[in-house]
């Protein structure tokens, strides 16, 4: 942590740190009557004792200068308290968003390469009722993947060939993207405001051209519009339990917000002063001052998308209170904090230093105690009332040094309770988040089997009777290339209604092709009645995902594919494999503790466990 930052903005922090005032003030006014007690000691005690007088003198200067390391390091740690919350909310913030972003140019991707908008867009897209059944295609994906609150077929030349959306006025577009969409190899990302989108302000596009399959001549442009702000407020709904003083928002690479947690205080569109660089800042919004921290996506499967950040403001006045619903820390024990906790030593040290001080005060003042006795059996009568007196003196600094070091023990233990509160809600809330990032990507599970079972070419060739070699490849083919895009799995496979594997995705696993399936999942997946329903086996080792011949656990997720000829009849199904090792430890570590700068602090680890 930047101390002299913290110095910087010190009046400000300072005046909101109310235990670290409290302090200040009771080492204050404890130092004023230290002078006090000295000084009656040199009026009264000088002849016999004034070399104890200049220890006692230099004991209170030690005293003072700790005094100003302690109210320091109090500032310090309070600050960085605030700072890795909001940091870390910072960063779960960009990162979900990024990971559900990464997901849309999978999307975009696949959606593309379909074979009915590819024939549909070959035909040139002016037939009525083919333009009915792209649309019935594309509202059956929207009803899977609900992030899309519209989808566009263009030709070539921008003209609107199928959407969704009946409120969008728009047939024809000019806007850049197209011609940009159509020079790319893959997807383009687009946020900003579009005519795509009239009246609209900026919305997030993803957008990929259709190709001639045979020559790779682009046929038009498929376009999906992301439900931006329905995300987001999906997001800060789950980020803002963890403090109610926080405004999250994420930002473009200007500064200006594109979305808000809090548009009345913190609205969108309007540019903030960013913290990437320093470990915090201070700025104002409506009015008050806000302790802030920015930090940029440590980005997903190597997909970083558009240059945003997460970008957390926290309000100064409440942000050095309790621990909030976590409890104040009262009920945990000091020692036990200061023993095992890793953010304590400073604190620790400084509580160290000041017994080390007062010990010797106390030698002192028993050396002190043994002259008084010598010096008033002395026949000199001023130094025998002398020798009366300095007790006096000595008692009243030893008892201000045992207060002065009760306070001290009193603020190191409430800030390293309070501290450790903070942390114990900080890492429930990470916990709860990191079972919502799985739900989240278990449930995007669901959809993609869902939605890759409806693929036509699929249930063309298993319509047949005896689908041959070229159908294995043509289902490899597309397979893989589903695969290519969708890298959490790693295998797709489809199978027949007897259970046989007829072609599966990654070349390494064609020893399965041929193989009877007995899984539980696979006659469950062969029950469902409708392209909305899913099977998925339980989390438990197969050999389908099997490292080195041993099995190991994962979830399978399966939907029925359903012949085209006879609707409703089941043909067979699709099951994907989630790759769980790797996938679950990477929602682990974007929910394990951070510093101010993003990086995980050492020490962190996490695990999903099974009840009981």
């Amino acid at each position: 942590m930047d101390r002299n930052l913290i110095k910087k903005h010190e009046k400000t922090l300072l005046a909101a740190m109310t235990s670290v005032t409290t302090c200040q003030n009771l080492l204050a006014r404890l130092d004023r009557q230290w002078t006090r007690a000295t000084l009656t000691g040199k009026i009264n005690c000088s002849r016999i004792a004034q070399t104890l007088i200049d220890f006692i003198i230099a004991t209170q200067e030690n005293f003072t200068s700790l005094q100003t390391t302690l109210i320091d390091t109090l500032m310090v740690e309070s600050t960085q308290k605030v700072v890795l919350e909001i940091a870390a909310v910072a960063q779960v913030a960009i990162d979900i968003l990024k990971r559900n972003l990464f997901e849309r140019t999978a999307d975009v991707g696949f959606l593309a390469t379909d074979d009915d908008i590819v024939r549909f867009l070959a035909g040139g897209g002016d037939d009525p009722d083919e333009r009915t059944a792209i649309e019935e295609r594309l509202a059956e994906y929207r009803a899977k993947y609900t992030v899309y609150d519209e989808i566009l077929v263009l030709d070539a030349n921008g003209r609107v060939r199928a959407h969704l959306d009946r409120d969008n006025p728009v047939t024809l577009s000019h806007d850049p993207l197209i011609a940009r969409t159509l020079a790319a190899d893959q997807y383009v990302e687009t946020y900003r405001e579009s005519d795509l989108a009239p009246g609209r302000g900026d919305v997030l596009l993803y957008s990929q051209a259709v190709r001639n399959p045979e020559t790779g001549t682009p046929l038009g442009v498929l376009c999906l519009r992301f439900d931006f702000a329905g995300e987001m407020a999906g997001i800060f709904e789950k980020l803002a339990q963890s403090s109610q003083d926080m405004v999250i928002l994420i930002l473009d690479e200007s500064g200006k917000a594109i979305a808000t947690s809090d548009p009345a205080r913190a609205p969108a569109g309007r540019t903030y002063s960013m913290a990437l660089h320093d470990d915090f800042r201070l700025t104002q919004i409506d009015g008050e001052p806000y302790l802030v921290k920015t930090l940029a996506t440590t980005g997903y499967q190597g997909f970083f998308g558009l240059p945003w950040r997460g970008h957390v403001a926290k309000r100064v006045t409440t942000a050095f209170g309790g621990g909030g619903n976590g409890g104040n820390g009262t009920s945990l024990d000091a020692r036990t904090i200061r023993t095992n906790a890793i953010f304590s030593g400073r604190l620790v040290q400084v509580e160290e230093a000041s017994e080390n001080v007062l010990s010797d005060l106390e030698l002192v003042v028993q050396n002190g105690e043994i002259m008084a006795a010598k010096k008033s059996l002395q026949a000199d009568p001023s130094e025998r009332v002398e020798a009366h007196a300095l007790p006096h003196v000595l008692n009243e600094v030893k008892k201000i040094g045992d207060q002065v070091q009760h306070v001290f023990q009193d603020s190191t233990d409430g800030l390293l309770r309070l501290v450790t509160s903070s942390r114990l809600q900080d890492v429930r809330f990470l916990a709860q988040l990191a079972i919502d990032i799985m739900d989240r990507n278990l449930y995007e599970r669901a959809n993609d089997c869902r939605w890759w079972a409806l693929t036509s070419e699929f249930r063309r060739i298993l319509d047949k009777p005896a689908p041959g070699a070229a159908d294995t490849d043509r289902m490899r083919e597309i397979l893989a290339y589903i695969n290519g895009l969708y890298t959490v799995y790693t295998n797709l496979f489809v199978y027949d209604r007897g259970g046989r594997i007829l072609a599966c995705s990654n070349p390494g696993e064609r020893r399965l092709e041929g193989r009877l399936l007995d899984a539980g999942f696979v006659p469950a997946t062969l029950r469902l009645a409708h392209s909305q329903l899913y099977a998925v086996s339980d989390f438990e080792p197969t050999d389908l995902y099997a490292e080195n011949g041993v099995a190991r656990p994962t979830y399978v997720y399966n939907a029925a594919i359903t012949s085209l000829v006879r609707p409703g009849e089941v043909l067979g199904g699709i099951g994907i494999v989630f790759d769980a090792a790797p996938q679950f430890l990477s929602m682990l570590r974007d929910c394990l503790p951070r510093d101010g700068q993003g990086n995980i602090q050492e020490g962190s680890e996490g695990m999903f466990v099974e009840p009981g």
